[in-house]
C-alpha cells in the first residue's frame, strides 16, 4: 500500500482507490491533503499490468470464442485494479516519465 511521504500514513487499499480515480496525476493524501504523485517505477509497473486485459485483444487472431476473450478482459481488469493499490509508490515531487 502507498504511504504518504509528508505524514508518513499508509493509505488504505479503499482509500488509495478512490483517490486515484481522477484524471490527475497529483494524489491528495487523504490524511495531511498533501499532493503526492506516483513514482516513474510505479507507473512502469502499473504499464506492465496492463498488458494482461489486452492480452484478450490479441487472443481474437487466433478465433479464441468472443465470451472467453470478455471473460479474460473481465478477469484481467480486475486483478488489474486489485493489485494497483500494491504497485502504487508515492512520491513528494513529480518525477517525468522521460
Amino acid at each position: 500500500m502507498p504511504t504518504c511521504q509528508h505524514c508518513h500514513r499508509k493509505w488504505t487499499w479503499k482509500q488509495t482507490m478512490k483517490v486515484t480515480t481522477t484524471l490527475d496525476t497529483a494524489y491528495s493524501c487523504p490524511y495531511c491533503e498533501e499532493k503526492q504523485y506516483a513514482t516513474n517505477k510505479s507507473r512502469i509497473q502499473f504499464s506492465f499490468l496492463m498488458i494482461i486485459p489486452l492480452a484478450a485483444l490479441l487472443l481474437n487472431f487466433f478465433n479464441v470464442p468472443f465470451w472467453f476473450i470478455f471473460s479474460w478482459l473481465i478477469l484481467g481488469s480486475i486483478i488489474v485494479l486489485s493489485l494497483f493499490p500494491a504497485v502504487l509508490k508515492l512520491t513528494s515531487t513529480e518525477e517525468f516519465f522521460f
